[in-house]
């Protein structure tokens, strides 16, 4: 048998949190039926349910549209997406890339393994002197999708080949001289996944133009987005996507690539 002074109290404090619900018309039948008889369990049932249709409490919804926005707003400075960031330092220490005769890849991908990226247009970024890029699908030593020359201390270069396809592994190739430096391979995400980040990514971009955001802001909400499904060589081409960045960017892409580097080096 249910406590019958339970109901009472807890209309009682009803009324209390919520001063507007008409609940008084029943605190006051329920406070004149205990003193004439006992409350059934029927009865306690049926005041409880209609109680429980009179209370109404507030439900907050955040859309996944305003979580995203506000998530995208809390974002600082370009320290807060690479910070050097310790898992991007992680990684490199954990499969070192061969660093001999001062040369370093840096993006995209991971020697010795192989990195899911979104981008079809991929940067590839390194430290050291070179003469020429190649890529090749995973598997092929003649094929060249694309081969791109290098100037004197370009240390950058976007991908400009045949499309790359979803799915797909690459390898891409560097030359100084005749020799090949070990390769370093990447894959192109499944078409699926690519086309919920693509819009996303131009969800993001809209709510950002909407409020008047920078190109650089914009570029660095994007690479906060890629930094947090740890897709890092696309986080970095955002970072290098801007074309007059500001002095805190420039220092950013310098720190990148020399403490990466560095560790590497220490690692070699």
């Amino acid at each position: 048998m249910p406590n019958r002074n339970l109901l009472p109290k807890l209309l009682v404090i009803t009324e209390k949190i919520y001063p507007d619900i008409a609940t008084s018309g029943i605190t006051k039948f329920i406070h004149k039926a205990k003193n004439t008889h006992k409350l059934s369990v029927v009865k306690f049932c049926l005041l409880l349910a209609a109680a429980s249709t009179l209370v109404s409490i507030p439900v907050v919804v955040i859309s996944p549209e305003t979580a995203f926005s506000r998530e995208t707003f809390q974002i600082a400075a370009w320290q807060d997406v690479f910070n050097l960031n310790t898992l991007f330092q992680r990684q490199r220490r954990r499969s070192a890339a061969r660093g001999t005769n001062n040369f370093c890849p840096i993006s995209p991908g991971l020697p010795n393994e192989t990195t899911q990226i979104w981008s079809d247009r991929p940067l590839f970024v390194w430290q050291g002197q070179i003469q020429n890029i190649i890529v090749r699908a995973s598997g092929s030593d003649t094929d060249d999708l694309w081969n791109q020359p290098i100037v004197e201390n370009q240390q950058s270069t976007t991908y400009a080949g045949a499309q790359l396809q979803p799915g797909q592994t690459y390898e891409w190739i560097v030359y100084r001289g005749d020799n090949p430096f070990p390769s370093v391979s990447f894959q192109v995400m499944e078409t699926q996944q690519r086309d919920r980040i693509t819009t996303e990514l131009q969800t993001l971009e809209q709510q950002l133009q909407t409020k008047g955001a920078t190109k650089e802001a914009i570029a660095l909400a994007k690479a906060q987005y890629f930094a947090n499904l740890q897709l890092w060589s696309d986080a970095l081409q955002q970072a290098y996507s801007v074309a007059e960045p500001s002095p805190q960017l420039q220092q950013i892409r310098q720190d990148i690539a020399q403490n990466l580097c560095k560790t590497n080096k220490n690692n070699s």
